[in-house]
């Protein structure tokens, strides 16, 4: 062998050595990426959990039991405090539930957020809102997904389609 042919053999070598190395190290950091990316997905679990219950634990000091008989028999039973007080309940309900959307919690599983809605729309007065406040408007910022996620569960508790 002459020795042009030893230095291609051995520049191929470290050619082939180096690729692996290279990709060895890709391997390593796209998992570091999943533990990150998985680590992110639960914090923001943890957070929405942890927003909801402060949402519902501010809701909870707020109501009493005229307020319950209020919102059972809807709006107009209800002055002005009770309505802002579940109308800022329901707003703040839905930005988490639309940022959650959003972001692909739960994979967007639709029993997810079927069963947030579910409590929502609890009240009449709330189903009163959601119908008033248009929340089946095509333009509305809501992905289609969740759009029609509401439009069930409107229709599954209040027993119509969601006008729009």
């Amino acid at each position: 062998m002459e020795l042009i042919e030893i230095a291609q053999l051995v520049t191929g070598l470290a050619t082939l050595i180096v690729a692996s190395v290279l990709i060895w190290q890709m391997f390593i950091q796209k998992r570091t990426l999943d533990i990150a990316h998985n680590d992110a997905d639960a914090s923001l679990s943890f957070d929405a959990v942890e927003q909801k219950n402060e949402i519902n634990m501010w809701f909870t000091d707020k109501i009493d039991q005229q307020f319950l008989d209020h919102a059972n028999k809807g709006l107009s039973q209800m002055n002005d405090v009770e309505k802002a007080i579940l109308i800022n309940w329901l707003t703040s309900s839905f930005i988490i539930m639309i940022t959650e959307y959003r972001l692909g919690r739960m994979n967007r599983n639709p029993d997810y957020f079927k069963a947030n809605l579910t409590r929502l729309l609890r009240f009449k007065a709330s189903q009163e809102h959601i119908k008033e406040a248009g929340f089946n408007n095509p333009n509305s910022v809501i992905k289609k997904g969740l759009t029609k996620i509401i439009n069930e569960v409107y229709e599954e508790v209040v027993g119509e389609k969601l006008p729009g």
